[in-house]
């Protein structure tokens, strides 16, 4: 039972994600902080159904940060062509110390018309994903999120 309903949430997931994105692909990564099984089975559930929506690549980095508001990109190189979304699921939710996921996004996705409305559609789908145990926080919605994004964009990891 527990596997089929997993499942039916990893394709409900699916489908909330290809309703959000736009016809061209977006870049995410989808940065894991987990340490429990559990919780890491979720990321990879969430990120195999953020790919099979066909309009998002997914890269994945796993985080050995220490809390929820660590910076889990410090001290790392930036990519070549910057994300358009990052979502940043840090170690408390595999714990239960925290239930908050972060989507941050800035520039061509944040100043799009359909920002409000896609990160309303992932905000749904992880609570999907991680069984109505976590819920996602972006900029529209936390000055924490906001100013994180501000400074992934400008150290070049957000377009």
């Amino acid at each position: 039972m527990r596997q089929s309903t997993w499942a039916m949430l990893v394709v409900c997931f699916c489908v909330l994600v290809g309703a959000a994105c736009a016809a061209a692909p977006y870049h995410v990564l989808l940065v894991d902080g987990t340490k429990t099984l559990e919780a890491t089975l979720r990321v990879g559930g969430l990120a195999g159904a953020i790919r099979q929506s066909g309009l998002a690549e997914v890269s994945v980095l796993f985080t050995d940060a220490t809390s929820t508001f660590a910076d889990p990109l410090a001290g790392r190189p930036a990519p070549a062509t910057p994300f358009d979304l990052i979502i940043i699921i840090p170690r408390g939710i595999g714990d239960g110390t925290t239930d908050i996921v972060w989507l941050l996004a800035a520039g061509s996705l944040a100043s799009s018309a359909d920002a409000p409305a896609t990160l309303s559609l992932l905000k749904s789908g992880m609570g999907l994903a991680f069984g109505g145990a976590a819920r996602a926080l972006s900029p529209l919605d936390d000055l924490w999120a906001t100013l994180t994004a501000a400074l992934y964009a400008a150290e070049g990891w957000l377009r």
